[in-house]
């Protein structure tokens, strides 16, 4: 159960010391499950693990917000990743660098940490927070961007993915969220620094540095009844060869056909010189209490040069049974195929190029 502070209660005590009602929420998620993953060939691995995030990031936070009167509000927001399968926590990145790494297990609030002003008008967003360009590879895939072996491979594989400094968040960042009743349309804005000085330059050399890091993306999307597009687009600002991702996600509720959501991705990207290509198809189809989830993905890499490309593909076939509006019962099988050089393998296992990889993961998540 969310736990609801109310400041008014504490205004009243201090005898009126704010006029106006806010309220602060402690939430979270906890996931954890029993992971086997193994690759293919000779130096190949397979692996048991205790995994954490399989159907839903496990996360702790903190939000709320203060009425100002005439439609106005401020708000925080402060949210932490966890790992609860040790205790520990997520790295990180103060500068959309890889120089602004923090170090590995320390508990931040590397999810979402911003404070922000709305109205009317949108909602003006600063600090830390999702990039435009991930909204689609999260929304628009049945598995989301978890950490179960079912998770978006377009995500894990790419250039603009998990490793990328801003391939799921930005720090330093200001973000602008249009109101949400313009007919259907929303939108989002979104620049962020990367903090370098004007002198700044690439260590040992004299190569000016001074953007990398700086980021500026834009999202733009409708939705109408069962119907919902977005298309996005951004670019990471590196010395060494820029960051440039986009993409397009869509989805479609069949009412008539047990409430089934059909949903999908096309992805491009490219990091200086060398490009990535994606796509990715999936479902989610309620059962009863529970609900079975499928996705296809597809991710080809384009390096320089007259060469092969590497090409990883991956199916995956979920079921969660929900026990209630708070806990359910996740099961996920999955298989990765590998081809052109490429290496893949779903966490915790090693495939030799060209190989394959398989994994059986059954978990429980709890959010409060």
């Amino acid at each position: 159960m969310k736990k609801s502070l109310v400041a008014a209660a504490a205004c009243a005590a201090a005898a009126g010391a704010c006029a106006q009602s806010s309220s602060v929420q402690l939430f979270g998620v906890l996931d954890a499950a029993v992971t086997y993953t193994t690759g293919s060939g000779y130096g190949s691995t397979h692996k048991w693990q205790l995994t954490n995030s399989g159907n839903t990031f496990s996360r702790l936070g903190f939000r709320g917000s203060e009425d100002l009167g005439g439609g106005l509000a401020a708000s925080f927001w402060l949210e932490a990743g966890l790992q609860n399968d040790n205790g520990t926590g997520f790295n990180s990145n103060t500068n959309n660098q890889a120089s602004g790494a923090a170090g590995p297990g320390l508990i931040t609030f590397n999810r979402r940490s911003t404070v922000s002003f709305s109205g009317g008008f949108g909602e003006l967003r600063l600090g830390r927070d999702y990039t435009p360009t991930f909204w689609n590879t999260a929304l628009y895939d049945p598995f989301g961007t978890g950490g179960g072996i079912g998770a978006n491979q377009l995500y894990f594989s790419g250039l603009g993915g998990l490793t990328a400094p801003t391939g799921t968040r930005a720090s330093n960042s200001i973000g602008y969220f249009l109101p949400p009743n313009l007919g259907g349309f929303y939108g989002q804005v979104m620049v962020a620094m990367g903090e370098n000085d004007n002198r700044s330059v690439l260590p040992g050399t004299l190569l000016s540095n001074k953007d990398d890091g700086d980021y500026a993306g834009i999202r733009v999307g409708y939705l109408s009844g069962p119907f919902n597009v977005t298309l996005a687009t951004g670019k990471t600002r590196y010395a060494t060869g820029d960051l440039r991702v986009s993409n397009l996600g869509a989805s479609y509720v069949f009412e008539s056909l047990m409430s089934l959501k059909l949903m999908g991705e096309v992805y491009s990207e490219s990091l200086g010189a060398v490009d990535g290509k994606g796509a990715l198809l999936g479902f989610i189809l309620p059962v009863g209490v529970g609900e079975i989830k499928a996705s296809y993905a597809r991710y080809k890499r384009e390096p320089i040069g007259n060469v092969p490309e590497p090409t990883t593909s991956k199916l995956a076939l979920g079921y969660v049974y929900n026990l209630s509006k708070r806990t359910a019962l996740y099961g996920t099988l999955a298989y990765l195929r590998n081809r052109n050089g490429a290496t893949q393998a779903l966490a915790g296992s090693i495939t030799t190029p060209n190989g394959s990889s398989k994994g059986t993961e059954f978990g429980m998540r709890h959010t409060f």
